[in-house]
């Protein structure tokens, strides 16, 4: 099986990179053997990341494969990877209002006229503020073949949609799941024993301001500046270590941010993960952390599922956002109801760090069976 993936790689954090190692393990229960052709915003970018975590792909589907990058920014090398592909695939993450929507736009429209299958595989819908991508989601949309949103949530903004351009919306078309990145790292846990360690892993992103809809203003970077310092004094016999989800200045290095705090605060047991960490150490971190603090949505997927001893911090729309939307549907008993902050909403302070030993119980089958409807559509696109 022939394979073009298309999406945000080339700016890939290591969320982007734990939904590629997710596909992979689909890939590989279905199809066995098969060829990806990867399309990157920054070739070499992702020949590295890629060239960092191959062998875990390797691991987590028992298989050797080949990967071949190619620049989704040149039209005539995407129209060269659609053309030699049986399937077309946006790859997770956001369709959001991002320029580079209307590459996948283009390459789903032309997919389709070449008798290509196209496939959502794993994405939110949102934040969509402005018409013209939210006019760009919906020709996606239309033209997919699978469409595999990572969120309930994302479904019911899909529909919104289609409502606001007076489309019809067959519910039985667009299904959900969770987001790759919990096939991966559930495939992470069959190979990983547990080392519990006394360190406190702890991701922040600065809050990008375009999220920012409440009318009176905060500032929220401070803001968590001022709670790393309260953890840290909380637990000052242990070490804080800043873990970045993001190694690229393109999208925000994360590592830029986690500096500027360390060096403010200046306590000797904060400690700032600076060298690169693949996505297999940065699930190893989350996994022995005595505990887990999360920003970006998969240190979230990441945390929650390789550890279950975290606290969420939700940059992203109050009661709207991914992070959100992930925890309502993976959390059936309410576990984060008292480990949740909205950094819009809520006050930022440690009150939450209670209970630090408690433990959310996946249900493992449970969450399995939901990821079974990629195995089940991609089955699908064989035919």
């Amino acid at each position: 099986m022939k394979i073009t993936i298309i999406g945000w790689y080339g700016t890939e954090t290591i969320g982007d990179r734990a939904i590629l190692a997710g596909l992979f393990s689909f890939f590989a229960k279905v199809y066995g053997e098969f060829e990806i052709k990867l399309g990157s915003l920054y070739p070499f970018f992702s020949e590295r990341t890629i060239n960092e975590d191959y062998s875990f792909y390797k691991e987590i589907t028992a298989t050797d494969f080949k990967i071949e990058i190619f620049n989704s920014k040149d039209s005539r090398e995407l129209e060269l990877a659609i053309k030699e592909s049986d399937l077309v695939a946006m790859g997770g993450g956001p369709l959001m209002d991002l320029s580079e929507l209307f590459m996948v736009e283009y390459a789903f429209k032309k997919a389709r006229k070449l008798g290509k299958k196209t496939a959502l595989l794993g994405c939110g819908i949102g934040p969509l503020f402005q018409k013209k991508y939210r006019k760009s989601v919906l020709e996606i949309a239309q033209n997919s073949d699978i469409v595999i949103l990572r969120d309930s949530k994302s479904k019911e903004n899909l529909q919104e949609i289609y409502k606001e351009f007076n489309k019809y919306f067959d519910e039985s078309l667009v299904n959900t799941s969770y987001d790759p990145a919990v096939e991966c790292t559930l495939e992470f846990n069959k190979k990983n024993t547990l080392t519990q360690q006394d360190y406190i892993a702890i991701n922040l992103r600065e809050f990008p301001l375009e999220y920012n809809k409440q009318k009176d203003f905060k500032n929220i970077n401070e803001e968590l500046k001022k709670f790393i310092e309260d953890v840290a004094v909380k637990y000052s016999d242990r070490e804080i270590r800043l873990i970045p989800m993001h190694y690229f200045y393109v999208g925000n290095d994360d590592r830029v941010f986690l500096n500027s705090i360390a060096m403010d605060l200046n306590l000797k047991n904060i400690k700032v993960q600076n060298a690169n960490l693949t996505l297999k150490e940065t699930i190893e971190v989350y996994q022995n952390a005595y505990f887990n603090i999360g920003m970006r949505f998969h240190s979230v997927v990441l945390q929650t599922i390789a550890s279950g001893k975290n606290y969420v911090l939700d940059y992203t729309e109050p009661k709207k956002g991914k992070i959100y939307g992930f925890l309502k549907d993976i959390d059936k008993v309410g576990f984060y109801a008292s480990r949740y902050i909205s950094l819009q909403e809520d006050k930022i302070d440690t009150e939450i760090l209670q209970n630090e030993n408690a433990k959310f119980e996946l249900d493992a089958d449970e969450v399995t069976n939901h990821l079974n409807i990629y195995v089940e559509k991609l089955e699908e696109a064989k035919k």
